[in-house]
């Protein structure tokens, strides 16, 4: 069987219809819409829980340095230590959910946030307890977001997936933003702490208990766990798992709760065509058949995932408060900082959400890729070409304050990069990672993919240090590197898969045999 064209798939006229099946007969009802909207909802709390969490850590590393006397270096592993095990929690997860389902891993991880939160909160001065937790609340990260992209995809109209998927982006940007307002309003209302001890260690009183900021701050973690878990247990399981585990009758329900009940009966036998056609599971339908290579549309989602970190996301913003320095703002003035770039955020993510469906996946991905290319290339310049100052502990960094021109375009470029990202690659490589594998493979190959994820993630945030120490300028270089390949990767590897529906995506699987070249 000759493999299709993975350039462009699917019609492009398709793109600006209005909610349909793939057959294009009859519109998805609009209490099936309202269905799906509050099934990928549930899902995408795990990008809010990202948010909790990351602000429990912001709030904790002062006083976990002055609890334990860690060293600087040992602080900065266990921070970012969530990170590494969210690796395994993410290769984990897809596989698992081919087992006891896409609704089981998401409550598995709602109760892990909650048990993980609960028990940081009462480390003491236990650095091990605190990376023992860090464990399980990494584990339940990666699970969590990892699964949430393949449970939105089986459960979505074709038509509004990508929209329903990149809910868990806009989740995950609003939930950094507002529980950063929460974390500083914690502190706001903490008495001043004693000695030398941070804020963090002061003790704040709710409902007659008394406890330090920090942990409150982890507890209510937990809180934000209760809303996963109870939200997970309200909405349906994945129709593709349970048609997977022939339980035709329940998927045959959730289908018609999700996408109406015209050609129910049409997706029930097209789903259990694309489960039975190809027996093999697990992660050996990852390869191609009669051979022990990785099947090509396995290593575009490994590609996406690895290039969505390394063009340097977080790195962006490790400096963009040294960017904003430059123009005006002080150190006092991180929240209206904050403001601008969450703005600019939400902006993007609202323009991808109402763009992904309509003009697809492909030209948001070059859009994207091409505008974070000539961003990161601007900035390059502006910081190799920037006059020199010595730093406190050593070495020099640009001095962008003497170029106010310099300073206003690297502004410019910031704002410019971080638009890109939040509104392409950030949300649609999760739509793609959820929707483009056959759902044979989907478990499976979400958890190759966004293991890879959380690794480069990993990655950037251990390398950036060392690399800016070394030279700013030239490590934002090397970021437009990563960026100008991933508009190559995307023209030449990406499959187009707006309105298609997910047994449409068997197209992409090879199914030439071992010696013959797909």
């Amino acid at each position: 069987m000759t493999r299709p064209d993975h350039t462009v798939v699917g019609p492009a006229s398709s793109a600006a219809s209005p909610a349909r099946h793939s057959g294009g007969t009859s519109p998805v009802p609009r209490a099936a819409r309202r269905r799906a909207l509050g099934a990928a909802l549930a899902a995408s709390i795990s990008g809010l829980m990202f948010g909790w969490d990351a602000m429990a850590l912001n709030v904790v590393k002062n006083a976990l340095a002055f609890h334990t006397g860690a060293s600087t270096g040992l602080l900065g592993f266990a921070v970012a230590f969530g990170v590494l095990t969210a690796v395994l929690g993410a290769f984990l997860a897809g596989r698992l959910s081919d087992r006891i389902g896409r609704r089981a891993i998401m409550i598995v991880a709602a109760v892990l946030f909650i048990i993980s939160s609960v028990g940081t909160a009462f480390v003491g001065d236990s650095m091990t307890l605190f990376l023992v937790w860090r464990v399980f609340s990494g584990m339940a990260m990666g699970a969590a977001m990892t699964i949430a992209p393949a449970y939105v995809s089986e459960t979505s109209p074709a038509s509004m997936r990508g929209m329903l998927v990149s809910l868990r982006q806009f989740l995950l940007i609003i939930g950094l933003f507002v529980c950063g307002l929460l974390g500083d309003a914690m502190l706001a209302a903490a008495p001043p702490a004693t000695g030398d001890a941070p804020l963090s260690t002061s003790r704040l009183g709710l409902a007659g208990v008394q406890l330090e900021v920090w942990q409150w701050a982890f507890l209510s973690v937990a809180v934000g766990g209760v809303v996963y878990l109870v939200a997970s247990l309200l909405v349906p399981e994945s129709p593709r798992f349970l048609i997977a585990r022939g339980r035709v009758t329940e998927a045959r329900a959730v289908l018609v709760r999700t996408i109406g009940e015209d050609a129910v009966d049409q997706r029930v036998e097209e789903i259990t065509r694309s489960l039975t056609v190809h027996r093999s599971g697990g992660f050996r339908a990852l390869l191609v058949p009669g051979s022990s290579r990785l099947q090509r549309i396995v290593w575009v989602g490994i590609g996406l995932a690895a290039l969505q970190q390394l063009v340097g996301i977080n790195a962006i913003f490790y400096y963009a408060t040294t960017i904003f320095s430059t123009i005006g703002f002080d150190e006092q003035d991180s929240l209206q900082q904050t403001l601008v770039l969450t703005a600019v955020k939400i902006a993007a993510i609202v323009t991808g959400m109402l763009l992904v469906d309509r003009v697809g996946r492909r030209p948001l991905l070059l859009w994207g890729s091409i505008s974070m290319f000539a961003a990161l290339v601007v900035t390059a310049v502006v910081m190799l070409s920037a006059d020199r100052v010595p730093q406190p502990g050593g070495g020099t960094a640009p001095d962008l304050a003497s170029s106010p021109i310099g300073a206003t375009l690297a502004l410019v470029a910031l704002c410019l990069y971080v638009f890109a990202y939040a509104g392409t690659w950030g949300p649609i490589m999760w739509v793609l990672i959820g929707e483009m594998f056959p759902n044979r493979m989907r478990g499976a190959a979400t958890s190759v993919a966004g293991g890879v994820e959380w690794a480069s993630n990993f990655a950037v945030t251990l390398t950036f240090p060392v690399l800016a120490a070394w030279s700013i300028g030239t490590t934002y270089a090397l970021y437009a590197v990563v960026a100008l390949a991933s508009i190559l990767f995307v023209l030449r590897c990406v499959p187009e898969t707006k309105n298609l529906e997910l047994e449409q995506m068997d197209q992409f699987a090879d199914t030439t045999p071992k010696g013959t070249r797909p």
